[in-house]
């Protein structure tokens, strides 16, 4: 279910233009959905691509904030290492400050 929903989403979210008010909406639901297991979102992450992870990179800091979780921000890291054109440094630093 949770593939399913965040993915509708992010469709639905890459449709609209960046400052269109209703994405920040999908942001809150993703931020939402994601931040009820960390072990499902790692695993949903672990199967994105790039368009996806870099959609999905406007939640990540709510999401670390939220799981407080190293395994999160450990594959927060593998995905840096997968998706090197996207800049998550900053993101990772943020998440490890929250986990703390």
């Amino acid at each position: 279910m949770l593939n399913e929903k965040v993915t509708d989403l992010i469709c639905e979210g890459m449709l609209l233009d960046i400052n269109d008010p209703s994405i920040s909406d999908i942001w809150d639901e993703l931020t939402q959905l994601l931040s009820v297991d960390s072990e499902n979102t790692i695993n949903y992450l672990c199967g994105c691509n790039e368009k996806e992870i870099e959609f999905l990179s406007a939640v990540f800091e709510d999401v670390a904030y939220n799981l407080k979780s190293e395994r999160y921000i450990m594959e927060l890291e593998n995905l840096k290492n997968k998706f090197p054109n996207l800049n998550l440094d900053s993101i990772i630093s943020l998440a490890k400050e929250y986990s703390e």
